[in-house]
């Protein structure tokens, strides 16, 4: 049996530069984001990993921030842990909840 595993990210919140009190305008800059790293089997998510601050380009690929930038950002408001990277923990709560049900009032 094949197991499909390991790490992917979602993205939290994202910011333009405007909100960090930068007005120039930078050609190939997209926005700013947020994205929450998580552990992954069969691509539902199991518990998060950690967070990291990323820049979207035109061409639509990531790139790490520098870290001059990083304490602008961390001061903007943004939640701390995406209920989403819980994804697989919650299903198999709700699918033993349902199970139980099931048994129950059978």
């Amino acid at each position: 049996m094949i197991f499909f595993y390991g790490r992917r990210s979602l993205c939290m919140k994202a910011f333009q530069l405007a909100d960090i009190g930068i007005f120039n305008d930078a050609p190939d800059f997209v926005q700013f984001e947020l994205r929450q790293e998580y552990a992954h089997l069969y691509w539902i998510p199991l518990f998060p990993i950690g967070k990291v601050w990323c820049v979207r380009k035109t061409d639509d690929k990531l790139y790490n921030v520098n870290e001059e930038l990083l304490p602008l950002l961390e001061a903007l408001p943004h939640p701390r842990v995406s209920w989403l990277a819980f994804a697989g923990p919650i299903l198999i709560a709700g699918g033993l909840l349902f199970s139980w049900l099931v048994s129950a009032f059978h």
